[in-house]
């Protein structure tokens, strides 16, 4: 009776483990899968410039530049984030605004010379929800040191 009894426990812990040995990933129709990647689409978003360049400045001046956008998807464009490449480049930005097909937007990007001399190159950095994930902008300026 002892040695039937763990016949049965085993026949029934090995019909749960296989039951469990499938993926819930595997158990999606791969149909409707790639139903999903098509039916899905991107927003795209369109600057007017991606680089830009002050030319000679003083130190201690901030430089403003505005970077002008237009969504040109069918779909709503979300800017997520919007991230300079050090804290002397601060982007403004609609975060998590959306932003109409056909519509404009402006990303304001202030630089502060401060303690930047020489060339100075930054970067800014646009997450969005485009395929790409968004957008690399760019700024530079020479930076004349402060007289005394």
């Amino acid at each position: 009776m002892l040695s039937l009894r763990n016949v049965f426990v085993i026949i029934y812990l090995s019909i749960i483990l296989s039951a469990c040995s499938e993926s819930p990933s595997s158990k999606i129709n791969p149909d409707y899968k790639s139903n999903l990647k098509e039916k899905y689409s991107y927003a795209e978003i369109t600057f007017n410039k991606v680089f830009h360049d002050f030319g000679m400045v003083n130190e201690g001046e901030i430089k403003k530049t505005i970077f002008t956008f237009t969504n040109t998807s069918e779909n709503d464009l979300y800017i997520i984030d919007a991230l300079g490449s050090c804290g002397c480049t601060v982007p403004k930005y609609p975060k998590n605004v959306p932003i109409k097909p056909g519509e404009i937007g402006e990303i304001e990007v202030n630089f502060d010379t401060n303690g930047r001399l020489n060339l100075q190159q930054k970067m800014i950095k646009i997450s969005a929800n485009t395929e790409d994930g968004g957008q690399l902008l760019r700024i530079q300026a020479f930076v004349e040191p402060k007289t005394n």
